[in-house]
């Protein structure tokens, strides 16, 4: 009965910081469908709009490992919450701007205070046990879910016209605001998976230095892989639009309903599917399966045409997409010790955003050089690096004093 307790009490926790991040995540899925509109409004061009989204990822890529070790020295809901009033702020500078390079500010705070999501998927560790972590970690991927589903449709409703979008960025405000309440009212002070690791954190109170943290044989490869896959998952993102627009005459509302479909099938297979599949076949083969679909779906893409094969293979892409970075992130809960999660969730963080820069201009160059066939065979090429890394280094690295009981490997 005790240990019945002591589970529910981890997953709801688990559950309430799902629900924080949800929240802040439909503020900022109601933002970023508007931001190629309203930077065109302000005189900027083509290569403003590309500029502006860098802009966040240049942000978020250096500052996410500095609040993740934040978050390891002051405790989660501390940074947590002050990282969700920075993106809400970040969302009511963006309300008021009425020049370019207010639209670039507000973006690079937002990219500044882009810590929440690892520090949330540090706080989701710590409150998993071992053998739960890959449900839990699947709770962020439903949170990206719901946030894409909910925000764009939020983002066209409040928006009063096609050239005025400050009530969608005051909600997103408002939304992001209304998460940090939250973070400060209902998540605790201090949390921890277990007695174990609460006695870790007690004898080692100080988090490892992040130079310490790498020398671990095989790590700086892993923490590659998201790099890897988010070059490939942006680059993805960028192609499939411009793609179905010319090939299929898809104008914005397609392409939000089938991006919504995309969330729904996340809401989904993050869950209970994503769960099971770790359970029985453990992660890095799990990973293996994804990562394999993933790139074999990219590189069909190069070759169809018409609007089912094209629309199912778009679907095959975002749903195994998404399938890998829980799994990643469950690996990653397990090779640091837990005063040492934030900082290190800090740093694949960083090392995805990294790759969000460089998807885009790969794929943009790979466009303009060879067409959609180059460009897409070229993003498939990308996941090959994470598929090689889950048949070799992936199989040992666990082995490599695992920090919980349970295996990672398969």
């Amino acid at each position: 009965m005790t240990k019945l307790l002591e589970r529910w009490r981890q997953m709801s926790l688990a559950w309430l910081v799902f629900f924080v991040i949800v929240v802040d995540l439909i503020g900022f899925g109601i933002v970023i469908p508007i931001l190629p509109f309203l930077s065109p409004q302000l005189g900027g061009g083509t290569d403003d709009i590309a500029f502006i989204l860098v802009s966040y990822s240049i942000s978020a890529a250096i500052v996410a490992p500095i609040w993740g070790r934040l978050s390891d020295h002051f405790g989660r809901r501390a940074i947590l919450g002050i990282c969700l009033l920075g993106g809400a702020g970040s969302h009511f500078l963006l309300a008021a701007a009425d020049t370019l390079w207010m639209v670039y500010l507000s973006r690079a705070v937002a990219g500044v205070m882009a810590g929440g999501v690892p520090v949330a998927t540090a706080l989701i560790a710590d409150v998993s046990t071992a053998d739960q972590r890959s449900r839990a970690m699947g709770l962020i991927g439903r949170a990206f879910g719901v946030g894409l589903v909910m925000g764009p449709v939020i983002g066209g409703v409040l928006a009063r016209s096609e050239a005025d979008f400050t009530v969608p960025c005051v909600v997103a405000g408002a939304l992001s605001g209304f998460a940090a309440l939250l973070a400060f009212l209902l998540l605790p002070r201090d949390v921890s998976a277990s007695g174990a690791e609460s006695l870790q954190q007690k004898e080692a109170p100080d988090p490892a230095p992040l130079r310490e943290l790498i020398r671990r044989p095989g790590l700086i490869s892993f923490i590659c892989q998201f790099a890897f896959h988010t070059c490939a998952v942006s680059a993805a993102v960028y192609l499939f639009p411009l793609w179905v627009a010319e090939e299929l005459g898809w104008q914005a509302r397609e392409v939000g309903l089938f991006f919504g479909l995309v969330g729904a099938v996340m809401i989904v297979t993050q869950g209970n599917i994503l769960g099971r599949m770790t359970d029985r076949f453990g992660n890095i083969w799990v990973l293996r399966g994804a990562a394999v679909c993933f790139s074999s779906a990219l590189a069909l893409s190069a070759l169809v045409s018409g609007p089912w094969a094209m629309s199912l293979l778009g679907l095959a892409v975002f749903s195994a997409a998404t399938l890998c970075l829980p799994v990643l992130n469950t690996v990653a809960s397990h090779l640091v010790p837990p005063a040492s999660r934030g900082q290190f969730f800090g740093v694949t963080a960083s090392s995805a955003a990294m790759g969000r820069i460089v998807g885009p201009l790969l794929a943009s160059a790979l466009l303009v050089g060879g067409g959609y066939t180059s460009a897409w065979f070229g993003a498939s090429l990308v996941v090959l690096p994470v598929v090689l890394w889950s048949m070799t280094g992936g199989r040992h690295i666990g082995a490599a004093a695992p920090l919980d009981p349970d295996p990672i490997v398969g």
